[in-house]
């Protein structure tokens, strides 16, 4: 019979004292059907967290801190018993004989309700899809927010979080044309070899349309008309954006530590749920 079951990796230790969590699933006939349903649970597990906001640490940018095989072989020897490398991700490996613990860990950062977890676990796994690149480095980004020390960098990271979702598409062909004579101009313009070699660097990044473009086309093909800070989901991405560059490139006036502190608790929301509501829909309707 195939189970899965939520623990602290502690035995007896209760899931509200747990730092650490293994996501563990049984009865599945082969290793690749064990995959599958791994991968499966744990997005699913992933879009729950991320839409209570609780950060956690799935592995993907992690140290792996993986014994050799003598270190195993050593291990195994000591304890009598098969010993696996307790991968900081998931991890598939037959349970008979049993083995010494060995599965995914999360690292929780804040607690959330019981009942708003399991509804948003319970609509994430009955959908049936996987995560693509983009939505994977979002999530791993939006997670890594949680366990920063200073709002500064929290809030960069829930920036970072919603660059990598952003990919963005040619401009019209009438632009590329303007583009193809730029580049033309550039090339044959009397300039020193550097400076002409950074400006047509430059004019080729012109055929797509900028970053802050992307953007609010992302946000508002993913949030509608959902707002944010009393803004529409685009104006709150402009917003973000602009304070975004004003910090990283210095730029006057100087977003205040206060000020980025109170952006970053609305920009939590807004990443969470720009993850979230494509995938199982708005909290209103999971609630």
């Amino acid at each position: 019979m195939q189970r899965v079951s939520l623990k602290g990796q502690t035995v007896g230790q209760p899931l509200n004292d747990a730092r650490h969590f293994v996501l563990l699933g049984t009865g599945y006939p082969t290793e690749a059907e064990a995959k599958t349903a791994g991968e499966f649970y744990e997005t699913a597990f992933m879009l729950a967290l991320a839409r209570v906001r609780v950060g956690a640490d799935f592995g993907d940018r992690s140290a792996k801190g993986l014994f050799t095989k003598e270190g195993l072989k050593w291990l195994e020897e000591q304890h009598g018993q098969r010993v696996f490398n307790n991968v900081h991700g998931l991890m598939v490996f037959p349970s008979d004989p049993k083995p010494q613990l060995a599965a995914f860990k999360a690292g929780a950062l804040r607690s959330a309700s019981k009942d708003s977890f399991t509804q948003a676990f319970a609509v994430a796994t009955t959908k049936n899809f996987a995560l693509d690149q983009r939505e994977r480095l979002a999530f791993s980004l939006f997670n890594a927010s949680f366990f920063q020390p200073s709002a500064d960098s929290r809030f960069l990271l829930l920036v970072m979080a919603i660059e990598a979702l952003i990919d963005p598409s040619p401009r019209s062909a009438e632009s590329q044309a303007h583009v193809d004579w730029l580049t033309s101009a550039t090339k044959t313009a009397v300039i020193p070899k550097e400076e002409r070699e950074s400006m047509l660097g430059a004019i080729r990044w012109l055929r797509k349309e900028s970053i802050g473009q992307a953007g609010r086309r992302l946000v508002e093909a993913r949030l509608g008309t959902r707002q944010y800070d009393g803004q529409s989901a685009s104006n709150f991405f402009t917003y973000v954006y602009q304070t975004r560059s004003n910090l990283v490139h210095g730029n006057f006036p100087y977003p205040t530590f206060e000020m980025v502190g109170g952006i970053s608790a609305t920009l939590e929301v807004f990443v969470s749920e720009l993850l979230t509501i494509p995938r199982i829909g708005p909290p209103e309707q999971s609630a």
